[in-house]
């Protein structure tokens, strides 16, 4: 298999293909953390495919050696219904890592990647970020999803976490596609607005949280979201996607709301760990068991997931009218044990 796109093609079929949402897959692993667990991330990919989402990333930073990790690209691209894309996760200690990974999913045939940035990349100018992104571009044909975030440290750059002159320049890659605007810190909707207008004209510009879905899909017209652990709601992020884009609004915040007890469990989770520089994956692999998903632990070194924890999460998913499991301990094994 090989890509179904050229370079030259790749911001068009953006423009015109990505119409959606892309979810997060993790990886599961057997009860001894020896091995992948094929059956697991199986179920994931087809799971997130009936639940109406674009594609997902399949998701480095969980506990895989690079190897292990190029078996997960795989084995999520054994089980991928047609159409259903997968995007890559270029998020290793090195970019020569990251290169590795981005040839094996071009020879998978896949969508895109997410672009990252190595720990140990220190820009001292926004030139800087775009030579090393462009280093990266120039030697793969997958299409790209630029991110920008505060989590990578450039915030001595420029206030909003990423130099907006480095932004309009890496717009011009031919391989962008689009960009996953996360800066701004407690200004992020000013700060999206203003990169939308510098290259919307360019690349698809999304910020890929939920609760500003409705909001960017009436006014700047996004027409793809990702990537996310959407999934913690099950169905409904996608539902409320495909009623605002329909122009059904009223329908889409009736939907939007329905789950806000559910929202604000997940967001009182996040921020109990605010300032860690991490994501808590294993949290994200619990909600998305009480959705159906496989769960499981992941191989440490991992933020614990806690009781109390756990019961909040339940907590706003049950008060949200979801059908949760009726207790928690099968979480730990997951839904396919190997």
């Amino acid at each position: 298999m090989s890509l179904p796109y050229t370079r030259a093609e790749v911001k068009d079929r953006a423009r015109t293909e990505w119409r959606g949402l892309c979810n997060v897959t993790l990886p599961s692993f057997t009860s001894d953390f020896s091995t992948l667990n094929a059956a697991g991330i199986a179920h994931d990919v087809r799971l997130a495919a009936q639940y109406g989402f674009w594609g997902t990333l399949v998701a480095s930073e969980s506990g895989t050696t690079l190897e292990e990790y190029l078996r997960f690209m795989e084995i999520a691209a054994e089980a991928a219904p047609e159409r259903f894309r997968l995007v890559a996760h270029l998020s290793f200690s090195t970019v020569e890592e990251e290169l590795i990974a981005a040839k094996a999913a071009e020879a998978l045939g896949y969508e895109a990647a997410l672009l990252s940035y190595p720990p140990g990349f220190r820009p001292g100018s926004a030139s800087d970020i775009v030579d090393h992104t462009k280093y990266v571009a120039e030697r793969t044909d997958l299409a790209l999803i630029m991110f920008a975030v505060m989590t990578w440290g450039f915030s001595p750059l420029h206030p909003s976490g990423f130099p907006p002159e480095a932004i309009e320049e890496i717009a011009r890659i031919d391989t962008a596609a689009a960009l996953k605007y996360e800066g701004g810190g407690s200004a992020s909707m000013t700060a999206f607005a203003d990169i939308h207008r510098r290259v919307g004209d360019r690349l698809i510009v999304e910020n890929p949280m939920e609760q500003n879905l409705p909001a960017l899909v009436e006014k700047f017209g996004v027409p793809w979201f990702g990537t996310s652990a959407y999934e913690s709601f099950g169905d409904r992020v996608p539902r409320v996607y495909e009623l605002a884009s329909a122009g059904k609004y009223d329908e889409a915040m009736d939907v939007f709301w329905s789950y806000q007890a559910a929202r604000a469990a997940k967001g009182a989770f996040h921020a109990s760990f605010a300032g860690a520089g991490l994501i808590h994956r294993v949290g994200w692999k619990y909600l998305g068991w009480l959705q159906g998903f496989n769960g499981g632990l992941l191989r440490m070194p991992q933020m614990r997931l806690n009781p109390g924890q756990m019961k909040s999460l339940r907590a706003g998913l049950a008060a949200s009218g979801f059908e949760l499991p009726t207790g928690d301990e099968d979480f730990y094994l997951g839904r396919n044990p190997a």
